[in-house]
Formats: C-alpha cells, sequence, structure tokens
C-alpha cells in the first residue's frame, strides 16, 4: 500500500504563508497609501477652502496684491506645498508663492507651473507626483479669480511607506526565518528523494540519454513516481529509436527527391529546371561584365525508330551511352543537361578565346564521337546528333530566348540534313515565328473555311480523263497564299494535320457525286494522307462515317500515302490501310523511286497504283539511266498488276514517251493545273474534246 506523503505539503505551507505575508504586507502598504492619500487631501481640501475664501476680500481691495503676497507667506508652515499661485478671474497671474524648500527644483523648470493650468479640473487632481488643488476664489456667479496649491505627494508617501516597512520588518524577518528553518528540516526528512528524482530527470533532460533508469525503493508517492518514470523511458527509449530511424530515412527521402528534383534519373544529369537555373545565374554573370556564353542543343536522329523496333529499355540504354561519349567531349566546367526524351543541352561558358569557335570545335567533336554503331544488347544500332548553337549577345541575356535559339537551329540542322550543327540566326527566328503563326492560324482557317479544294485532272493513256487529285489550297487573311509545301510540315509538327486531313476527307466526299456527273466516265479521286494519318486508328472510323453520311462508292476513291512514309511506319501502314482496303477503297504510293525504293516491300504491300516521281519525268530524254529506270518501274509494274501514273508531265515529249512505254496515267501542267471544282468541268470537257477533235483528224469518226 501507498503511504501518503502529505506531510510533505508543508513546503507548499511554507511558501503560501510567505506568499500570504508578502500580501499582506502588500495590502497594508496599499491601504496605507489610500489612507495617507485621504488624509492628505481633505487637509489640502479644507486648507485651499479656507485660503481661496480668505482671499475674497483682499482680491477686492486696493491693495489686494501685497495683501495676497502676505497671505500667502502663511503656507511656509506647510512643509509639503511646493507653490502656490493666485490667478484673476481671466487666468492672469496676480501672485505666486514658492516654498524655499523647492527653490531649487522649482528654478530648473521651464515654466511654473510645468502644465496648462486650464487643462487641470476645479478640485484634487494627482499628476506626475504631486497633488495639485485648484480652487474658485468667489462663487459661481461672481468669480474673482483661481488659487492653485501644488503640493509634494510621491515622495511623502515613499517616506511614509518606508516607515511602514521599517516598524513591520523585524517581526517578518523572524517569521520568515522560522518557516524558512522549518522548511529545511522538512526538506531533509521529506523531500530528498523527490530533490533526488528532479535531479535525475535533469540529468536525463541535459544528457538526452533514455537509457538511465532511477533507482529509489519505498512505498509512497516517489517510489511509485520513479517505477512510471522508469517504464515511462523504457517507451521513450524504443521510440526515440524508431524516431531516430524513421528521421534517417526522411533525410534521406529528402536527398532523394532534390536529387530527382534536379537531375535526371537516368543519365544522372542535370534536369530542364535545374539546368534553367544554373543558366540563369551564369545569363546574370556574364551580363554584368558584357561576356557572352553558348547554349547548344542536342537532339538524337532516328530514335524513335531505335525506341519502337527495339524497345524503350533499348532507347535507355542508348542515351545512356550517348550521354557518356558527349560527356567526355566538353570540359569539366561546362554542363551538359538532358531535358527529356532524346534531347540535351550544353552550357559553355569562360573561354578566353573566342567562345563561338570553340563551341563549334565542341560540335564537330560530339557529333564525330556519336558517328558510329552502338551496341545494344545483342544489336547494333546508329544514330547520329543535330546541334543548335545559340549564344547570350544575340538572346539579350534572356535564358528561355537562348534554349528557344537554340532549338531554333538545331532544327534548322535536322532539315540540312541531321548529323551536323547549325548556329542561330535571325532569319532562323523570323522563320520561327512564321511557323508559329502558321500554327496558330490552322484551327480559325478550318473553322473560317479559309481553306479551298483544288483538283489536279488525271488522264488516261488513251487521252480521257480518268482521275483527279485532290489537292488543299490556303488563303489566309494575313498573309494571302500559303503554300501546301510550307503549312502542311508545320500542321505535321504541331498535330494539326489530322484535322486538316478530316476537312480534306469531308471535302472530297462531298463533293464526289458531282465530280462524277462531269464526266461520261468514271473519274477515281485521289487524296493524300501523311505519315501521322496512317498512325491514327480513328480515322479509319470517321472514313467509315463520311462514307455512310455521303453513300458512296469507296471503288472510285483512293488514297494517297508517300514511299517513305508508309515504309518509315511500315507496321503501322499495313494495319490501317488493311482497314482502308476492307472498306473498298484504293492505295496508291506516292513518290516512288525517291525514297527507300526498295523491291522486296513491293511484295510485302497492297498497292493499287505507283506515282513515279516528277524528278524521273523532268529528266526524260536528257538521261539515258533515268529513261531505264522509267522503264523498269513501268515494266515492273505491268508485271505485278499495278496501274503506274507518272506525275509533272509539262512537255508533248515527256507524253508521248510515257504513252510509248504504256503508262496507265499521267498527271501535269500539260494537261491543266490544279483547279477549282467550278472550273472542273471546263478542263474535263476540253481534255476529252481535245482528244476527240485529234481523232478526227486522224480519220476515225467513232469514238
Amino acid at each position: 500500500m501507498i503511504t501518503r506523503i502529505s506531510a510533505k505539503i508543508i513546503a507548499v505551507t511554507i511558501g503560501l504563508v510567505f506568499l500570504c505575508s508578502a500580501a499582506f504586507l502588500w495590502l497594508s502598504i496599499k491601504e496605507h497609501e489610500q489612507v495617507y492619500k485621504e488624509t492628505v487631501s481633505s487637509h489640502l481640501e479644507a486648507f485651499t477652502n479656507n485660503l481661496s475664501h480668505d482671499l475674497v476680500p483682499l482680491m477686492t481691495s486696493n491693495e489686494g496684491d501685497i495683501q495676497v503676497a502676505t497671505k500667502l507667506l502663511n503656507l511656509e508652515e506647510y512643509g509639503n506645498v511646493r507653490y502656490a499661485i493666485v490667478y484673476d478671474e481671466s487666468w492672469q497671474l496676480i501672485r505666486q508663492y514658492i516654498s524655499p524648500k523647492y527653490m531649487s527644483s522649482i528654478a530648473s523648470q521651464k515654466s511654473i507651473p510645468p502644465f496648462n493650468i486650464q487643462d487641470i479640473p476645479l478640485g484634487l487632481t494627482i499628476l506626475n507626483g504631486e497633488l495639485i488643488s485648484v480652487k474658485r476664489i468667489g462663487n459661481d456667479s461672481y468669480v474673482l479669480g483661481y488659487l492653485v496649491v501644488v503640493n509634494e505627494y510621491d515622495q511623502p508617501l515613499e517616506q511614509s511607506n518606508l516607515s511602514l516597512i521599517k516598524s513591520s520588518a523585524p517581526v517578518a524577518a523572524l517569521i520568515l526565518i522560522i518557516m524558512v528553518s522549518l522548511a529545511i528540516s522538512f526538506n531533509r526528512y521529506l523531500l530528498t528523494p523527490l530533490s533526488r528524482l528532479t535531479s535525475f530527470t535533469e540529468s536525463i533532460k541535459s544528457r538526452r540519454d533514455y537509457g538511465l533508469r532511477h533507482d529509489y525503493k519505498g512505498n509512497d508517492e516517489v517510489a511509485h513516481l520513479s517505477e512510471n518514470i522508469n517504464e515511462m523511458l523504457s517507451r521513450i527509449e524504443e521510440q526515440d529509436i524508431d524516431n531516430k530511424n524513421f528521421t534517417n530515412d526522411l533525410i534521406q527521402n529528402r536527398v532523394d527527391l532534390e536529387y530527382l528534383a534536379n537531375y535526371d534519373s537516368l543519365t544522372k544529369l542535370p534536369n530542364r529546371k535545374y539546368f534553367s537555373s544554373l543558366l540563369a545565374k551564369e545569363m546574370e554573370r556574364v551580363h554584368r561584365h558584357d561576356g557572352n556564353l553558348m547554349v547548344m542543343f542536342l537532339d538524337l536522329d532516328n530514335f524513335k525508330n531505335i525506341n519502337d523496333t527495339l524497345g524503350h529499355g533499348a532507347g535507355d540504354e542508348l542515351l545512356k551511352q550517348v550521354t557518356t561519349l558527349t560527356h567526355a567531349q566538353i570540359r569539366g566546367s561546362d554542363i551538359l543537361a538532358r531535358i527529356g526524351g532524346d534531347e540535351f543541352l550544353i552550357l559553355v561558358t569562360d573561354f578566353d578565346e573566342d567562345i563561338v569557335y570553340m563551341s563549334i570545335k565542341i560540335a564537330e567533336r560530339i557529333i564525330s564521337s556519336l558517328d558510329q554503331q552502338f551496341l545494344i544488347g545483342n544489336a547494333w544500332v546508329q544514330t547520329s546528333v543535330s546541334i543548335g548553337i545559340a549564344d547570350a549577345i544575340s538572346s539579350s541575356y534572356n535564358a528561355e530566348s537562348i534554349i528557344s535559339n537554340a532549338d531554333i537551329a538545331m532544327y534548322q540542322a535536322k532539315e540540312s540534313g541531321r548529323n551536323t550543327f547549325a548556329l542561330f540566326q535571325q532569319d532562323l527566328q523570323e522563320s520561327s515565328l512564321r511557323k508559329m503563326t502558321i500554327s496558330n492560324s490552322i484551327l480559325s482557317a478550318l473553322k473560317h473555311e479559309e481553306f479551298e479544294m483544288h483538283y489536279q485532272i488525271k488522264v488516261g493513256g488513251n487521252g480521257r480523263v480518268n482521275g483527279a487529285e485532290a489537292l488543299i489550297r490556303w488563303s489566309s487573311p494575313f498573309d494571302g497564299y500559303i503554300s501546301p509545301a510550307e503549312f502542311i510540315p508545320v500542321a505535321e509538327k504541331s498535330g494539326k494535320i489530322m484535322a486538316i486531313s478530316r476537312w480534306v476527307i469531308n471535302r472530297v466526299f462531298k463533293d464526289f457525286s458531282a465530280i462524277q456527273d462531269m464526266s461520261d466516265e468514271p473519274v477515281v479521286v485521289s487524296m493524300n494522307l501523311s505519315a501521322y494519318d496512317i498512325r491514327d486508328l480513328a480515322l479509319v472510323v470517321y472514313i467509315k462515317e463520311q462514307v455512310d453520311h455521303y453513300n458512296i462508292d469507296t471503288s472510285l476513291l483512293e488514297f494517297e500515302v508517300t514511299e517513305s512514309a508508309y515504309l518509315d511506319n511500315f507496321k503501322e501502314a499495313n494495319e490501317f490501310f488493311e482497314k482502308i482496303r476492307e472498306l473498298g477503297f484504293l492505295l496508291a504510293l506516292d513518290d516512288f523511286g525517291t525514297g527507300y525504293s526498295s523491291l522486296s516491300y513491293l511484295t510485302r504491300i497492297e498497292i493499287d497504283t505507283l506515282k513515279i516521281d516528277q524528278f524521273f519525268v523532268e529528266s526524260i530524254g536528257k538521261s539515258s539511266k533515268d529513261d531505264l529506270v522509267i522503264d523498269a518501274i513501268i515494266s515492273l509494274s505491268h508485271k505485278l498488276n499495278i496501274r503506274i501514273c507518272a506525275e509533272g508531265v509539262e512537255t508533248q515529249e515527256q507524253l508521248n514517251y510515257l504513252i510509248e512505254q504504256d503508262c496507265y496515267q499521267v498527271q501535269g501542267y500539260f494537261y491543266s493545273k490544279p483547279c477549282q471544282l467550278t472550273e472542273l468541268p471546263l478542263e474535263i470537257n476540253r481534255i476529252n474534246g481535245q482528244l476527240k477533235q485529234d481523232l478526227i483528224l486522224q480519220g476515225i469518226n467513232n469514238v
């Protein structure tokens, strides 16, 4: 059973007695101060009342000033009166009295009184340690003047309080000594265990060692408290170990998060965010010294093909090898960063010599080092890099601008054939801005019907119209006519080509019936698809919807795709066109002979028409080798039962040669330029009518 230690409350009692004694003394002093205030106020009130009454006759006397002064001299017998002032009814000074006792202290004041007396109300007021009495001389209806008496208040009060304390101090000291002695005795007997426990807890606090334990034997509250503290320390020790482990994990996680926020997890290079912050600081530094720095934008060529062919794991391995090789070509002070995908940035700065020249040398070294085959798994792959270079001065020392300019230059390098570098120039930026303007205007142009559909006639070997190719044209409000060769690549890169293709398909399907009505013979209408379209299986669904809506004969509709677009996306293209052919459409392979021209592909794809590129047609009669190529293509198509269409026919010589080689179909300015739908009947009738006229001239009356 736990023994009560209520005796230990004696210590608290001693404290309470001490506090009570102090409180009693404090209350006594306060009571003394109140009594003092009332006594002094009462005396001063009575005294000033009598004095103001005595001054009434003196204020009306002819010798009032002297008599008032004499009357004020009676204040010398009042030891605590500092000074007194008599004013007339307009608060103009008549006489004043200053006590000799306070003469020296009052002399240091700038004015007597040091306050505006009219701000003090009639009666008694305590202000700045003084008791001030303001009395009216006369009555309310007949005021003769005012009496102001200033009596010392704080100092006498302090002296009185001190006297009180001195008189009670011996008794209070004796009581305190007795109480302290008792407290010490009780502490030795009862409070020592508690003191030891307190010291123990203090040692835990200072040392933070939760493995300590308090050893105290007994059955009182201290023993019970010691057991509880020891048990609590055991739990805290366990929790502390867990917390330290958790804290270490948090610290490591924070380090990992900071690393992930600033570095690329694959290549361990700085990421775009971290690179941008470093670039901004470098920009500020070189700008202050009118210096310069260079940013190089690197993009791997054909990386997507490697990813698609070998998988993303192979792509990641290639990126790591490229990182290692590229890092070896730059200095230790240069910064190489990966900003995403197969794109890298290099910050080049602090050159004593021509920084542009040195950046070019670095670019050449990087291009040379990556111009090799890489072993990825069990496969060897070939890649290259296109590099754009921009400088801080041309970019107005703006971090975002220099990256953008380097990006523009990089695309210029790709357009120049890849595996090379290009320096940013102002005309590149203007070209980029124009492309951006075109890209931003495409959707608006579709909405506002700025695009038009033109058709170029195709003529069969018999001289009659048997086809027409749909060609989109754009007459923009901001720049007039924009060539498809300019806006189609922009639409492809900006992801808006699908919207254009859907517009073309819808317009051709809408015009289809009208075109068929223009000719006595069926006219196969063809339209072009881009590499992006043949990756979009949703386009097949859209085409099916349009077929159902317009109820057209799909056997007279043909989709054209370039050789390179088909073979670059061979798997997707086969899947796409398989579904297209199931709907009954024809398929033409455009620009044949300028791309891969691998004859093996012709046995693996289902096409209806091969289109000979204009490059070969222009060479007819000029190059015997090109003529042989055309002969071979036409001969091969006959054996594979594939139709041949020669595009770009502009001369009679070219036409005659193609007819001699039994070319199925020709297309070009020799017969007709692309024209609007409304002009198409005239062109068809003109061409078919010319054939009839030619036959008549040859003596043939029935066509």
